[in-house]
């Protein structure tokens, strides 16, 4: 059995805390007591929230709250501050903005015990009903130049739902990107370094409260760092489990 971490960014959710915090303890304490993981933690970094989101968070004992340092925030400075944070053996991540299902945590524990790969993404469709017209147009477009780049066959480049092996932790963290470019480049770092990845379906909500990806500046910063690794690793190729 293994011990996992959680680590959840928050930026503004107090909308979704009150629903998605508890439903991860319940799920995380399940899964304890039916001895599927020796033991867990949940970090939440509070990415210098202007909301109710620290006083809502404090009335959970359990959980761990961090937060990001300096000037400046953004989802892959909050995510990589947790990380750091982290003592499990697996680390695990998603938004806690109701998008994700803490629900499907079992299933990627059961990939862990399986033991095929030290690297598992929840993988997004376009069906889903969190999926909007245009993150689906742009997940798919990413996705199709993974494929052309990288020769990757995953489904979903730019989900927010993954677990990794601590032994990731330092190449992981050593991503430059700041901001939500940080999850492409966390997919395109692990096929360029042959790491065995392992695509789960997973379910897609609809977010409480309001969206922080900006489209146009978000897009290009994907872009930017699809193209720029590409150059840098032009032989990148990627090792899969099929669903």
């Amino acid at each position: 059995m293994e011990k996992i971490s959680i680590v959840m960014p928050c930026y503004n959710e107090q909308e979704a805390i009150p629903s998605v915090i508890p439903r991860t303890l319940s799920v995380l304490l399940e899964l304890k007591q039916t001895q599927k993981i020796s033991d867990f933690e949940l970090i939440v970094v509070n990415d210098k929230s202007t909301d109710k989101s620290e006083e809502m968070l404090n009335r959970f004992p359990e959980v761990k709250i961090v937060h990001t340092n300096g000037t400046g925030r953004g989802y892959g400075k909050a995510l990589k501050r947790g990380f750091l944070e982290a003592k499990g053996d697996w680390i695990g991540f998603f938004d806690v903005d109701n998008s994700y299902r803490p629900e499907d945590i079992p299933l990627f524990i059961d990939e862990i015990q399986s033991g095929e790969s030290d690297f598992i993404m929840g993988q997004r469709y376009f069906a889903e009903e969190g999926m909007s017209l245009t993150r689906g147009f742009g997940n798919w477009f990413y996705v199709v130049l993974a494929r052309i780049f990288y020769k990757s066959y995953l489904d979903d480049v730019c989900s927010g739902f993954r677990f990794f092996h601590r032994k990731h932790l330092k190449d992981i963290t050593a991503i430059p990107e700041q901001g939500l470019d940080f999850s492409i480049h966390l997919t395109l770092k692990m096929i360029s370094q042959n790491t065995l990845i392992k695509p789960i379906p997973i379910q897609y909500d609809p977010r409480l409260g309001e969206s922080k990806l900006s489209v146009i500046s978000d897009g290009l910063a994907f872009l930017k760092v699809l193209v720029a690794l590409k150059l840098r690793s032009p032989n990148g190729v990627v090792k899969h489990s099929r669903v």
